[in-house]
């Protein structure tokens, strides 16, 4: 039977692949499992930083109307922010707007309004878009004396 020839392969053992599989399922099992855990983690983590910002930078403090400052009365941009609307020109534009920790965003239709926080004290925007021009809006009412 033997014919003389023999493999150039030494000491190679075969391992049926039935004894593979269930290591390769744990392996996959594993790495599922970490990746959705880590997403979680991630999640609950977006959560907080979330509850630390309305706690630290309250949406309430920009409640108001809002007036463009050294512009003619009769030429006078406006708006005002409540929480559950934002009004320009006496018309609801907006359900909702977003405060970071500097500025100001809500949309109107599909464009995009933000605004620049300038002082501590929350009562200066500075409008970044539209960019035709960067008016400063102060604020007026409950929070400060008439300003204008």
């Amino acid at each position: 039977m033997d014919s003389g020839k023999q493999s150039g392969v030494v000491g190679v053992k075969t391992v049926p692949t039935a004894k593979l599989k269930p290591s390769k399922w744990l392996e996959r099992t594993l790495i599922i499992l970490s990746l959705v855990g880590s997403l979680a983690v991630l999640g609950l983590y977006q959560d907080l930083y979330d509850r630390y910002q309305s706690h630290a930078n309250p949406k309430q403090a920009m409640y108001g109307v809002w007036y463009e400052r050294d512009a003619a009365p009769f030429a006078r941009d406006w708006f005002e922010l409540t929480p559950d609307k934002v009004i320009i020109d006496n018309r609801v534009v907006a359900t909702e707007f977003k405060l970071s920790r500097d500025e100001l965003t809500f949309y109107v239709g599909p464009t995009l309004y933000r605004y620049h926080v300038v002082n501590e004290a929350k009562t200066e925007l500075r409008q970044l878009s539209p960019a035709h021009y960067h008016p400063i809006f102060v604020l007026s009412g409950k929070h400060k004396n008439n300003l204008l």
